[in-house]
């Protein structure tokens, strides 16, 4: 066995991490976009809790409907800042496999057993409970996802290594996952048989290459690393309001010409929530990247950071307690109890993370 080779390995892992902290420290926003984007997925499911089942006339509803459409940037967003730190550090697939992809897997084994556990004592079938089990919590797709970006990171570094190249794979990927595919789910309210022959017709093209949450992964690299001139900054900020703002109203037109709740605009690969993701992306980078925070306020960022994996894993299980005890988004004025509830969910979820972080095997292996 080869020890000095072993000991070089070792010492090149702990420079590595040591770069990667060093990194993180100097972009404080990454930390503050993890935590809104935490908070904005807590509110994305609170509000959507009563979206379906609700009158769609309704105030309550539209109030449901609003809220949840101002925050579908968190999924986008979460991406987005892996790439950017992924992508622009030099970990080997080996370390990636060893400490970022066995902690998901550990995690979700973890998470999904509580939660089918859960299903299985409120009287679902062992059939149910073993399909909850395998499949996840409905918020645990998202694991699934990340792991299957990181385990093609090696090939991204190779396209944002060159610039020309990365942009040319962002074209084609904002022209093939999300603009076409817009254009054929909006034609299909019209018109099903035009819907279907322009899929037909991209399906054979098979552009897979390009699909995916890829075009986010290698986004968040692009920002991070590229300086935005202010007169491009501002127009991003105002496409960026275009996306919240079409989000919130074309759902509702869509929603009164099909008569039942539409998703429509709500996917992560619309137009409009790729525009929210940007412009927040963006607007957190150009803002909190110039403030001089002090050691406490770093301190509380970092830690708030630090447990966001945990608050994200158990927050549906603190809606599901809130909602137990009689207390969601239909209790009172909705206007008020969506962001009252989100900032009680936000509360008791980084509580939970925290204690769980503090439990020296949990904390390296389930948050």
């Amino acid at each position: 066995m080869d020890y000095g080779k072993q000991n070089f390995d070792r010492q090149t892992d702990r420079q590595t991490d040591r770069q990667t902290d060093r990194q993180t420290d100097r972009q404080a926003y990454y930390d503050i976009l993890r935590i809104f984007a935490t908070f904005a997925v807590m509110i994305l499911h609170i509000a959507a809790d009563n979206w379906y089942g609700t009158d769609i006339h309704s105030f309550e509803w539209n109030v449901s409907n609003f809220y949840d459409s101002i925050v579908r940037w968190g999924v986008p967003v979460f991406t987005m800042i892996s790439g950017a730190l992924f992508l622009s550090g030099n970990q080997p697939i080996e370390r990636i496999y060893k400490k970022n992809i066995s902690r998901i897997i550990t995690a979700f084994l973890f998470w999904s057993l509580f939660y089918a556990s859960i299903s299985f004592v409120r009287g679902a079938g062992i059939k149910s409970a073993l399909d909850a089990f395998i499949n996840g919590h409905y918020h645990m797709w998202f694991l699934f996802m990340i792991v299957g970006l990181y385990m093609v990171i090696p090939f991204l570094r190779l396209i944002v290594k060159d610039n020309s190249l990365m942009k040319y794979f962002l074209i084609l990927a904002f022209i093939f996952a999300i603009v076409i595919p817009e254009i054929i789910s909006v034609t299909g309210i019209v018109n099903d048989k035009y819907s279907s022959f322009m899929q037909g017709i991209i399906d054979k093209v098979s552009l897979n290459f390009v699909l995916g949450y890829t075009i986010y992964f290698i986004l968040g690299y692009y920002f991070s690393r590229k300086d935005i001139s202010r007169k491009f900054s501002i127009l991003i900020y105002a496409l960026g309001i275009v996306g919240f703002s079409s989000t919130v109203i074309f759902t509702a037109v869509a929603t009164r010409y099909q008569g039942k709740p539409s998703e429509l605009f709500f996917g992560n690969f619309t137009v409009n929530v790729f525009l929210e993701a940007v412009c927040i992306f963006l607007f957190c980078k150009n803002v909190f990247s110039k403030i001089k925070f002090s050691e406490k306020a770093k301190g509380i960022i970092f830690l708030l950071s630090k447990y966001s994996f945990g608050a994200y894993l158990i927050h549906p299980f603190v809606i599901s307690v809130l909602k137990y005890l009689g207390l969601n988004t239909l209790t009172f004025n909705s206007l008020l109890a969506v962001p009252i509830i989100g900032v009680i969910v936000f509360c008791g979820s980084f509580l939970i993370s925290g204690i769980l972080n503090h439990i020296p095997i949990l904390k390296k292996y389930i948050v």
